[in-house]
């Protein structure tokens, strides 16, 4: 019984396994950079807020051209190696961080840091291309979701104890803590078999390095899951301000919302994502998530006239559709990002694929401020629901494109 239930929790032996922890470890680490970064850069280095955004939003946009390039490179040396190269650039990058004082070494610190994790991204995609196969390899992605999870929650927690210090020494313990995460991460897999080093077991060809620009039914896939996306950043951005500045709700609504989220991405993504191997399934996935994005989206709308008790009930109810949408784009997004790359591509497939999530990250805040935080009746929500809805249904039509051919 006991083994049975753990046979159920957790992926794999061998290559799965340590795979995860892996993800484990540098999920840590993000959970205990995440909460703590900009006020170590402005407390600590003694930059303004100003030239920290600044720094953060060019090294975002930096690092999406540099995706496809960096992940290419997984595919010409294997996902293995890459992924280990660019965890100790991580590594590197984030201890000198601590010692930053002037925007400068800030900016260019920043951008390297960002584009190894865009390119370590796309490297930890081609890897889990690799040691997985069908069925398995989006099991082992969903879990690896949990995971991530888990890991950022323990390291926020950490990460509360330098915040409730809030000294200098503490905030760069954190910080070179967070450093020694990435060759930590990079220790399990060098237990991983010869076969999952060289991505699809060959190399890329030449002509075919960027052959993922041509693939249009990829380049339409990428751009529907961006989209779907957005939902993240409803959660991050839009939730706490809508709460606390539209609604009757308290503000302790928020962190309900953040926990029964995390709850129940822990508990049902494995589930959610039986059967996402298959193409077709995999894009009415999408397409369902549409329907209860845009759900969740007319049901926020009624939470700005209502009282306390009603808007609480009516919050969670948003939560647990809008979870429910995050759950589906990721399980369909995961099957489709893999099984429509071809074998030997998957590092800069992986890399284009994370442009869609980039992308909608970086215009997140400005659109979802104009539509979701404005003062017009929820109109805007409505908005967002509808285009949840529209690009949803359309992944089962840009799934049912022709494949790329590609020359032997």
């Amino acid at each position: 019984m006991r083994g049975s239930l753990v046979h159920r929790l957790l992926p794999a032996p061998g290559a799965p396994r340590l795979l995860a922890a892996s993800w484990l470890i540098k999920t840590l680490g993000s959970g205990l950079y995440l909460p703590t970064s900009v006020l170590f850069f402005t407390r600590v280095a003694g930059l303004s807020a100003g030239r920290v955004a600044l720094g953060l939003t060019l090294a975002g946009l930096i690092s999406l051209a540099g995706a496809v390039p960096l992940g290419g490179l997984a595919d010409r040396y294997g996902p293995r190696r890459t992924y280990g190269v660019l965890l100790i650039v991580q590594f590197a990058t984030m201890a000198m961080l601590a010692l930053v004082r002037s925007f400068p070494l800030f900016l260019a610190l920043i951008v390297v840091f960002t584009l190894a994790e865009q390119g370590s991204s796309a490297a930890r995609g081609a890897l889990i291309a690799v040691v997985g196969e069908g069925a398995e390899r989006v099991r082992l992605r969903a879990y690896l979701r949990v995971v991530t999870n888990v890991g950022v929650a323990i390291g926020a927690g950490l990460a509360a104890i330098a915040i409730d210090l809030g000294t200098t020494l503490a905030f760069t313990v954190l910080l070179l803590g967070t450093a020694l995460t990435f060759p930590a991460a990079a220790i399990p897999l060098r237990g991983l078999a010869a076969d999952a080093v060289v991505a699809g077991g060959k190399a890329v060809p030449r002509s075919s390095r960027r052959q993922v620009f041509r693939d249009s039914r990829y380049v339409w896939v990428t751009a529907i899951c961006g989209v779907l996306s957005l939902q993240s950043q409803v959660l991050s951005f839009a939730v706490p301000l809508w709460v606390v500045n539209h609604t009757a709700a308290p503000p302790l609504t928020v962190s309900v919302i953040v926990v029964l989220n995390a709850a129940m991405v822990v508990l049902l993504q494995i589930r959610a994502s039986r059967g996402a191997d298959d193409d077709a399934r995999a894009a009415r996935l999408c397409r369902r998530a549409g329907l209860s994005l845009l759900a969740a989206c007319v049901v926020v709308v009624f939470t700005r006239a209502a009282a306390p008790w009603l808007a609480v009930l009516l919050l969670i109810v948003f939560a647990v559709l809008l979870t429910a949408g995050e759950l589906w784009t990721s399980a369909g997004s995961f099957g489709l990002s893999f099984t429509l790359a071809p074998d030997g591509a998957h590092g800069q497939y992986q890399g284009f694929f994370s442009l869609g999530r980039g992308v909608a990250t970086a215009v997140a805040p400005w659109l979802l401020s104009t539509l979701c935080l404005s003062d017009d009746g929820g109109r805007g929500w409505l908005a967002l629901g509808a285009l949840f809805a529209l690009v949803g249904a359309l992944m089962p039509v840009a799934v049912r494109r022709s494949p790329l051919r590609v020359a032997a």
